[in-house]
């Protein structure tokens, strides 16, 4: 017992001696100069300006981040824009390609159908005038052969007389409605050119005067006898009939008219 008292007593006046020290210390410290505190704060401003000067770099860096992405950003949407313009030229070009394309071949179709048409006209007009000449050329010849027969019908009624029977007839009928007038004199030979019809319808009657020895008064007395003649006596045939035709008027004048 009495040395665990030792002990303790040992260990607390230990302990005592320490704080003692530690108090000495103390006190002498605090009446030491403070000269080696100063540059504490320096210290401090150095820190903060580096700090500072960190933090200025990266809102530098940051600032150029953002805007180097801006500028992507920019670059990205005006890249965007023109590939959407040389999109839309294309396809505008497209489009004009493919409307030039369809007029083309429009026009194309059209021509060909007009060219179809013309040359269906012109077939259509060939054949036409083809068959018109072909008709004419019946005609002409079918009027040839009745020219010819009509020809060697007048050439037949000449040699057998009929054709100067039949203008005799037309003289006489001429001389029957024909007043002589008062100048009328004896030799009277006058050539009357008349133009009738198939019926004998008188249309025109004119005296020429160069193959006539009358006045004025008898050759409108003989164009007046031709008129009232009218009808004339018929053709016997139609090669002996003439639509215009020649009639010598030579009356009898000393006989009993």
């Amino acid at each position: 017992m009495l040395g665990q008292h030792n002990g303790s007593v040992g260990w607390s006046i230990a302990l005592h001696g320490t704080m003692l020290v530690g108090i000495m210390l103390s006190f002498r410290w605090s009446l030491t100069p403070q000269v080696a505190a100063a540059p504490a704060p320096i210290q401090g401003v150095i820190v903060d300006q580096t700090v500072l000067k960190k933090e200025q770099q990266r809102r530098e860096q940051e600032t150029q981040h953002k805007q180097a992405e801006e500028r992507q950003r920019k670059e990205l949407v005006e890249q965007q824009q023109r590939e959407k313009e040389a999109a839309d030229k294309r396809e505008h070009d497209r489009q004009i390609a493919e409307q030039r394309e369809r007029e083309e071949r429009v026009a194309k179709q059209k021509a060909e159908q007009e060219a179809r048409e013309k040359q269906t006209r012109e077939d259509a007009a060939r054949k036409q005038k083809e068959a018109l000449e072909a008709k004419q050329k019946a005609q002409a010849e079918d009027e040839l052969r009745r020219e010819l027969a009509s020809e060697n019908e007048h050439n037949d009624a000449v040699q057998s007389g009929v054709l100067d029977e039949y203008k005799r007839a037309i003289q006489n009928k001429i001389e029957q409605n024909w007043n002589q007038p008062p100048s009328a004199k004896t030799g009277l030979e006058c050539r009357v050119n008349v133009v009738q019809l198939l019926t004998g319808d008188v249309v025109d009657a004119k005296v020429d005067p160069s193959h006539c020895n009358g006045d004025e008064a008898v050759r409108r007395s003989i164009e007046a006898a031709v008129q009232k003649a009218s009808p004339l006596p018929k053709a016997p045939s139609q090669a002996v009939f003439e639509r215009s035709l020649v009639v010598t008027f030579k009356p009898d004048i000393d006989g009993a008219r």
